[in-house]
């Protein structure tokens, strides 16, 4: 795995540490839960050379196998390390142009639809309304994908076949819920974990437990919980109120690059996505322009390596040398489940 993951990059060396014994893993594939486990610390050293600024290098240096206590001298490796599909990611040298069609569905308010009474105008109400998924519709939808084969990855994953070839499940699905609302704590995840999807969380760092009427948003202590439960964030700027494109370099830094490390020290994870704000400013996720295409170079000096889009026209095709441009499939409220289907 660490020859087709990084033979581009070049693997220097690597050891193991003494063992730590009883530890728990949560498996990010499925969510499930494994105690009783040996904990063997892993110590990967890549290439020195490597310009790599997202600073995942390091987090191979402190990475961990999990194996079970057979009793009888033949240990089951049960968590990969670093060699697992969901390590962080480490841009190689150069790689083929590959292209997939995985959905990756856009989600932002899992809840029971909101009660116009309670808005202070009717344009907060519609706002609102427009970004919510009944429970009741989510569950029959994530019962659908789970029925009819489909398996729930992470971006990681999905990177993992675009960068390095590396195997995608039969029917791959990516679930994304912009905007950090504490709704999809109460509603989404309960239905997520019967089917064991895991699923990618796109929070404004500087809304996390923010709490104002009707809108209410994931807390740090629930995001660590969540992250330790197999569940995935990524970055959606500070406060999802300013588009990035075109801001001045300190600008964008604030807005975006340091909430990236906040997200990070909340959730113990790398953060190496970015889910832009506000709607993409071309009909086609495979249009961008100059201010885009600078933003994307700000960005990747900011350690990000792939940013998710909102556009008007959806889409399941993603390419390797367009990870900026991830298009997604958005889920309006109201819709059965032969439409839902339809999507994907």
């Amino acid at each position: 795995m660490l020859r087709a993951k990084f033979g581009a990059v070049g693997v220097k060396t690597y050891s193991v540490g003494p063992p730590r014994y009883p530890s728990t893993w949560a498996d990010r594939e499925d969510l499930s839960q494994r105690s009783g486990l040996w904990q063997v610390p892993v110590r990967v050293v890549l290439n020195e050379k490597l310009d790599e600024p997202s600073g995942v290098i390091n987090d191979y240096l402190s990475m961990a196998l999990y194996l079970t206590d057979s009793g009888r001298g033949n240990p089951q490796i049960i968590g990969e390390g670093p060699a697992s599909f969901d390590a962080p990611l480490i841009l190689p040298a150069g790689q083929p142009t590959r292209q997939s069609q995985v959905p990756i569905l856009m989600y932002h308010r899992v809840a029971p639809y909101p009660d116009p009474q309670r808005y202070a105008s009717n344009y907060a109400y519609r706002l609102d309304y427009g970004l919510t998924v009944d429970p009741a519709e989510f569950a029959a939808q994530v019962a659908y994908l789970a029925n009819n084969g489909f398996v729930a990855i992470s971006l990681v994953r999905l990177a993992d076949y675009l960068f390095y070839g590396l195997p995608l499940p039969p029917k791959p699905v990516v679930l994304t819920f912009d905007d950090g609302r504490e709704s999809v704590v109460q509603y989404a995840v309960p239905a997520l974990q019967r089917a064991h999807f895991t699923a990618v969380f796109g929070v404004p760092t500087g809304l996390m437990g923010w709490r104002n009427g009707t809108q209410t948003y994931i807390s740090a202590s629930q995001a660590q919980q969540l992250a330790s439960e197999g569940f995935w964030f990524e970055d959606h700027t500070s406060k999802d109120d300013i588009p990035l494109w075109g801001l001045p370099a300190e600008q964008l830094q604030t807005v975006a690059g340091t909430t990236r490390k906040v997200l990070r020290d909340v959730t113990g994870d790398p953060v190496q996505f970015i889910v832009y704000t506000g709607l993409w400013p071309y009909p086609s996720a495979a249009s961008s322009g100059p201010a885009e295409r600078q933003v994307f170079s700000a960005l990747a000096t900011m350690g990000y390596i792939g940013g998710l889009l909102d556009t008007r026209l959806a889409s399941a095709r993603e390419s390797s040398d367009h990870l900026w441009q991830l298009p997604r499939i958005r889920v309006n409220p109201g819709e059965d489940i032969s439409t839902f289907a339809s999507l994907l």
